[in-house]
């Protein structure tokens, strides 16, 4: 028997645009850098290279069909589109870490109570029951996808024409996650073998306050799965890393919304450790006068925080007002430091940044983070 959760959301459909590094090929790796030189003529190309000059079309033809291009190191790469589904959870506003593929409903078989249901997997002959427990909420809209989050599915390139768009408007829908039973509580996993902390938050949440939710999990085996060893935190740190490279140079080779997006994925993920690792719950409602007020007594300008307070559910300055309120410590040195790199984020989103004040960001971004995975995980800060 497995068991998972089931989550009210909102879906999109998107164009996602990808770059996949190929095989090393000798003449077709120089082929393309002459051509990347500068070099535009196929004959040319191949006087250069003493090819033959119908062999070095057929290459060119060869890179313009796989979209394939030199990268700033010198690897090769190809080009390439698929469309997805990308997913807000209408509890917390939050989107989904990754772009999922289309797959056909669930067999749903709702039982008694209108928060539990059942489905079959595996085969017919050889069936799986799988225990489905519905998280419930007032909630019943959720926030478009903004240029900033949609940047972060992107890996094909710093080219606006390159991006991640929207193909579809929100439909409503509900995602099953698995359920997994740790030594100390429970985690809602994703698709990637990683814990969902805000969802399992919620989940441990409804377990304190319900003997309903208490008895399904106590139902829960003990994973016996080996989990994805990263935190959400430290993939996040990863990714904007290896994003930004040499980050004395990022304005050179990338835009101020690529960047952007994976400064506002670690810092969104920041507060997610934050809270799980602090043993914070922040509830989905927000008192505004009251967040106002807490986002002031941190630092920021009335105007700063009566913004982000008016922002919409799920976005980075609307969850972070929320972490305010749930937290009783506002002097913490990493929770000061989160508030900061809020503000500059913030100002850095609402018009041009200059390279300086990105590389700024970007510094004291991995470094708050790399502090809390510290913290997290026991050692020194």
């Amino acid at each position: 028997v497995q068991h998972v959760v089931l989550t009210r959301a909102v879906r999109w459909r998107v164009v996602v645009e990808e770059v996949v590094e190929i095989e090393h090929d000798v003449m077709l790796d120089a082929v393309l850098r002459i051509r990347a030189a500068g070099e535009k003529s196929p004959t040319r190309i191949a006087d250069l290279l003493q090819l033959p000059e119908d062999l070095v079309r057929h290459l060119l033809l060869q890179a313009a069909a796989a979209n394939m291009q030199v990268a700033d190191d010198g690897r090769l790469q190809a080009g390439s589109s698929r469309v997805s589904w990308i997913y807000r959870d209408v509890e917390t506003g939050e989107l989904w870490p990754h772009p999922a593929k289309e797959v056909p409903p669930l067999p749903l078989r709702f039982t008694s109570s209108k928060y539990r249901a059942r489905f079959d997997r595996g085969t017919a002959g050889r069936p799986v029951p799988v225990k489905c427990l519905v998280l419930g909420t007032t909630q019943t809209t959720a926030a478009e996808p903004t240029s900033i989050e949609l940047a972060r599915f992107s890996r094909a390139s710093a080219d606006l024409n390159r991006r991640t768009t929207l193909v579809s408007s929100g439909e409503p829908c509900m995602v099953a996650s698995p359920v997994v039973g740790l030594t100390v509580g429970h985690a809602v996993w994703t698709t990637r073998g990683a814990p969902h902390l805000s969802l399992s938050q919620r989940l441990t949440q409804l377990g304190q306050e319900q003997e309903s939710v208490r008895r399904w999990l106590a139902e829960v085996p003990n994973s016996s799965a080996t989990p994805h060893h990263d935190l959400p935190l430290r993939q996040a740190i990863a990714e904007l890393r290896e994003l930004t490279g040499a980050r004395k140079s990022i304005h050179q080779t990338l835009d101020a919304v690529t960047i952007l997006s994976r400064v506002e994925l670690c810092l969104s993920r920041f507060i997610d450790q934050f809270q799980y690792f602090q043993g914070i719950t922040a509830t989905s409602e927000m008192a505004v006068d009251a967040a106002i007020s807490a986002g002031e007594r941190v630092g920021l300008s009335k105007d700063l925080a009566r913004e982000m307070a008016a922002a919409e559910r799920g976005s980075f300055g609307h969850t972070i007002l929320r972490l305010l309120l749930a937290q009783p410590d506002l002097d913490s040195p990493l929770l000061l430091d989160l508030v900061s790199s809020a503000a500059d984020f913030t100002t850095a989103s609402a018009k041009p940044a200059l390279p300086q004040a990105l590389e700024s960001l970007v510094d004291k971004t991995i470094d708050i983070c790399d502090r809390l995975v510290a913290a997290s995980e026991g050692t020194d800060v």
